[in-house]
C-alpha cells in the first residue's frame, strides 16, 4: 500500500511524504503507482517552475520513500500546486479505494 502523508501546519499543506508500493499490478504494470508517481513528480516540478517557494526533497528509491517540504508557509502558487496534488490522490484513493493508498494528516 502507498501511504500519503500530508503535513499541515495552520490548516495550509506544507508537505507531503509517500511510502510504499501500492501492489495494484505487477512491478512495471501497477497502474495506482504510475498515478500517484507522476501526481508526486508533477508537484515537485511545479513547485520548482512555478514558485519561489524553497523545498527540501529527500527519498529512497529502494525503500520506496519521496517526501517534499516547504521551509515556510506556501505561497498562493504553492497552496494551489499542493491542493491540485490532494485532488488527483484523493481521486485516486476513492477509484481504487485503501487497500491500495493511504492518505493521512499530521500536524507539524
Amino acid at each position: 500500500m502507498i501511504t500519503v502523508t500530508v503535513f499541515n501546519k495552520n490548516n495550509e499543506i506544507v508537505g507531503v511524504q509517500l511510502e510504499g508500493h501500492a501492489e495494484f499490478g505487477r512491478r512495471g504494470r501497477d497502474i495506482v503507482c504510475s498515478a500517484v508517481s507522476i501526481l508526486y513528480i508533477n508537484l515537485v516540478n511545479s513547485l520548482e517552475s512555478f514558485t519561489k517557494d524553497e523545498k527540501e526533497l529527500n527519498g529512497d528509491t529502494k525503500i520506496n520513500f519521496q517526501n517534499v517540504i516547504l521551509k515556510n508557509m506556501p505561497s498562493a502558487e504553492a497552496e494551489l500546486l499542493f491542493r491540485s496534488f490532494m485532488l488527483g490522490i484523493t481521486t485516486i484513493e476513492q477509484k481504487y479505494g485503501r487497500k491500495y493508498i493511504s492518505i493521512l494528516n499530521q500536524e507539524v
